[in-house]
């Protein structure tokens, strides 16, 4: 099923009762929010893409957005390219994570200071391609094919591809280890994955779940990071 026609999670649902709440909105507020950004009027007939956007919407009036959040980048190209910012500072690349620092990136690529003075979608798409072209540089991500044959992005291909480069950085680094010469220390990730979303294979996990993974991640590896630097520090 294509991702944008998955209905929502109840782990979202939930999210998103918990988030309307300390927005403090009555339930006609509530229904009214919901209708403005996906046209329906119940959490329960989104899709995980417009749970996505509400859960992210929400947070921001909850007073929960990240620090340094920026209006106006909950489109479909700025979600894209705050995604892909994050994702490169769980793979310890991007040291702020904030909207600013990644609307500074995209002003240095473009021109241009925020996506809405993006002139027409095939320069958002430069600036998304530029920003992955980045990430498989620095980061080694394998990005999968662009789209499936039924004309999908493969949102979980390229959420699956930030999770094996951040485990190869930290094999590289030496945090993960291999068991025996006769288990690849790659096969290791899933056992830490069904550690972080209590789901014992890749098939049975939704996007939220590869989330939790990748935060989850880009701590660990940010850590080690950090560590490492620090006794090149004493060392020098």
């Amino acid at each position: 099923m294509p991702l944008s026609a998955r209905p929502v999670t109840t782990s979202m649902i939930s999210t998103i009762h918990v988030l309307k709440a300390k927005a403090a909105f009555d339930d006609d507020t509530y229904r009214d929010f919901l209708e403005r950004r996906t046209g329906k009027r119940s959490a329960k007939e989104l899709s995980v893409p417009e749970a996505s956007r509400v859960i992210e919407a929400l947070r921001e009036v909850a007073g929960q957005g990240p620090k340094g959040a920026v209006a106006g980048l909950d489109g479909p190209i700025g979600g894209k390219l705050r995604a892909l910012w994050i994702a490169g500072y769980d793979l310890g690349i991007v040291r702020d994570r904030t909207d600013r620092a990644m609307l500074s990136f995209l002003e240095r690529q473009t021109s241009v200071s925020h996506v809405r003075f993006l002139k027409d979608s095939r320069a958002g798409t430069s600036a998304i391609e530029g920003l992955k072209s980045w990430l498989e540089r620095a980061a080694g991500v394998d990005w999968p094919e662009a789209r499936r044959r039924d004309g999908e992005q493969d949102v979980i291909g390229s959420k699956r591809a930030v999770l094996d480069a951040q485990w190869r950085r930290l094999i590289a680094l030496g945090d993960v280890k291999p068991i025996g010469q006769a288990v690849d220390p790659m096969e290791l990730l899933l056992d830490y994955a069904c550690r972080i979303t209590r789901h014992n294979r890749w098939d049975t996990m939704e996007p939220d779940h590869y989330d939790q993974v990748q935060k989850a991640l880009g701590r660990k590896l940010r850590g080690v990071l950090a560590r490492n630097a620090q006794s090149q520090h004493h060392q020098d």
